[in-house]
Parts: structure tokens; C-alpha cells; sequence
């Protein structure tokens, strides 16, 4: 059975901590040009269910310093970053609400992508949560797939899937930390995380020495997360882009294998916004393969707004479709 439906993505008072043995990072050099909002250190400040104690000189420091990073040295892609996420907020939302999940990690993604979705010789990881590898469903109960012609690593609802099952199996295993020293396991791994504990006596995430792509990313994140949230404090003036609209067509079995550029010509629209809609299909291998390993595939495309029952029928008409099997 073929199904079509439409999707739109739209997308202070300091409470101390207990003391760590641990030793603390120094503070930067407090050379900023911009300054965090007095709103926000006027009164206690949550994020992702922790009080961060921003009142303390280093914690500050070190979200004053990748808030200047992000508002000079990246401004280029801020407005990006901020602008892409709103494209995709609706299911990125949804999936982390299900997976009980702080809504704070939706700006985590592009912190960990730079927007740098596909995968390269350079780097192995791809998608908006920087997968290394697609899930599996016997570990992490997400089935996912990467072969010639599709990754479902840029998948925004798979993807979002797998990564929070994996953050939730790396919570599980640091023993119900912190949401922030999870990101920092997500980022580097549950080993380092539980080695560092042990050798500096210390779970609080502010209080380890850690590397620096923890230190720096999971930082910006929260640098990110005051940017968007206090946008008239830093000038921005931006609008988010448009939600990202289009239908869903399900369960489509074919009778031979259907290229991008077919669907393309079905929907009147270029090959370039197929693959925009569907960014799971590689552009290197455009074309949806009847069978794989010897059975029949079921597909589910994204079609332009209001062309998903033009593609059905066109699908129809030029004996792409499989006939739907008999009760």
C-alpha cells in the first residue's frame, strides 16, 4: 500500500555546587568584546536540567570566550547554523521529546557538524549528529543502512533516532551524569569520560580537564544556546528560513530501478531539490534500486509539496510500481 502525507518542519543568584577534588580550569584572559546578557547572570541558570554556575569566574570565562568565538570568528556561519536548525526544528523536537532528551540538544547538532553534513575522505563522520557509523537495531535499536546508493546517516529522523539512543546508552554507562558530561562521552568516549573521573576524583563537568574537543564543543553549545535565546542583546536581526515543506510517499516496491532524475522530470522540478528533499540518496549513485541482495526494497521519497499523488500516478503510468500483493 502506498501512502502519501505532508510534512512541514518549522522548524545572577549562584546555587554552589558540591566541591570536587579535581582541579579547575584557569580562566581565559578576559579580553571580550562582547559580554554575556545581565538577564542571564542575574538569576540562576539552567540548561539541559543542570545549574550551571556561571557565577564562577572559570565557568564564565569559558562561555564568555566561544560566545566571542561565535559572534567574531564564525559569525559567517552563525546565522547559518541558527537559520538551518529552524528548517528542521519540528522533527528534531519531536524525536528528542520521545526519547526523553533536553530540548537544548537540537543546537547541538550543528555545533557538532559545522554543517559539514556529507561524508569525505577527510572525515568518516556524516549527517547532522556526525554519525560514524548508521545505527543497528541489535545494539541500539535504530536500523540504519549505508550502501551505494543511500546513507541513512543524513536521514533527519533516523539519524536523530540513533543519536539519541546512543547518548542515552552512554548516560546509562557513566552512571546517570550530567546531560553535559554526556555530550562530552558523545564527543570523545564513555572510556575517557570514566578515565578522567577516576584519575582526577572529580564529576562535575566543569571541574575536569578535558580534551579539547569536549572542552570546546560542548561549550559552544551552550555559547550557542544564550546567542539564540538573547538575539537582540548581539544585533542579530535575521529571520529564521521557511519550514521545510514537502510529502511523504511511503511504501513504494518497484518494478526496476527508478532514477533520481525520473522523479525529478515526474514532479517538475530539478534533479538539484529531489536530492535536497531526500539528502539520504548519494548524489553519486542517484538511483533507487528495486532489489537489494536478492528481495524487493520498499521506499519512502520526499516529493515537492502538493506532488506526491502526481508521482503515484506517474509511477504507475510508466510501470515503476509493483503491483501491491493480493490478500
Amino acid at each position: 500500500m502506498v501512502l502519501v502525507g505532508a510534512f512541514i518542519f518549522g522548524f545572577g543568584l549562584y546555587a554552589p555546587y558540591s566541591k570536587a577534588a579535581g582541579p579547575k580550569k584557569e580562566p581565559r584572559p578576559n579580553c571580550s568584546r562582547y559580554s554575556l546578557p545581565s538577564a542571564l547572570l542575574n538569576k540562576p541558570f539552567y540548561f539541559a536540567g543542570e545549574l550551571i554556575p556561571i557565577q564562577r569566574p572559570d565557568v564564565q570565562s569559558r562561555i564568555l570566550h566561544q560566545t566571542n568565538f561565535l559572534l567574531l570568528d564564525a559569525r559567517s556561519v552563525l546565522t547559518e547554523w541558527l537559520s538551518e536548525k529552524s528548517r528542521y526544528a519540528w522533527i528534531f523536537d519531536e524525536v528528542l521529546r520521545k526519547e526523553s532528551v533536553p530540548s537544548e540538544f537540537v543546537l547541538f547538532g550543528p555545533v557538532l557538524s559545522a554543517l559539514t553534513l556529507k561524508a569525505s575522505t577527510r572525515t568518516p563522520v556524516a549527517g547532522w549528529w556526525a554519525l560514524e557509523k548508521p545505527c543497528v537495531a541489535s545494539s541500539d535499536g535504530v536500523e540504519m543502512l549505508e550502501d551505494a546508493w543511500h546513507d541513512d546517516r543524513m536521514d533527519l529522523e533516523l539519524s536523530t533516532r540513533c543519536f539519541a539512543a546512543r547518548l542515552k546508552e552512554a548516560r546509562k554507562e557513566l552512571g546517570g551524569v550530567s546531560w553535559l558530561m554526556t555530550a562530552a562521552a558523545y564527543v570523545t568516549s564513555t572510556k575517557t569520560i570514566q578515565g578522567l573521573r577516576q584519575r582526577w576524583n572529580a564529576d562535575q563537568y566543569w571541574d575536569l580537564p578535558l580534551p579539547d574537543n569536549a572542552e570546546d564543543l560542548v561549550v559552544r553549545w551552550i555559547a550557542l544556546w544564550i546567542i539564540n535565546t538573547h538575539r537582540e542583546v548581539y544585533g542579530l536581526k535575521f529571520k529564521d528560513s521557511p519550514p521545510f515543506t514537502f510529502d511523504q510517499v511511503t511504501g513504494l516496491v518497484l518494478n526496476k530501478d527508478l532514477p533520481v532524475a525520473e522523479i525529478a522530470h515526474m514532479t517538475g522540478v530539478p534533479p538539484r531539490e529531489i536530492l535536497e528533499l531526500n539528502p539520504r540518496i548519494k548524489a553519486t549513485s542517484p538511483v533507487l534500486p528495486a532489489t537489494a541482495k536478492g528481495k524487493s526494497v520498499s521506499h519512502t521519497i520526499a516529493a515537492p509539496k502538493d506532488k506526491g499523488w502526481v508521482l503515484v500516478e506517474k509511477l504507475k503510468k510508466e510501470g515503476y510500481l509493483a503491483e501491491s500483493p493480493k490478500p
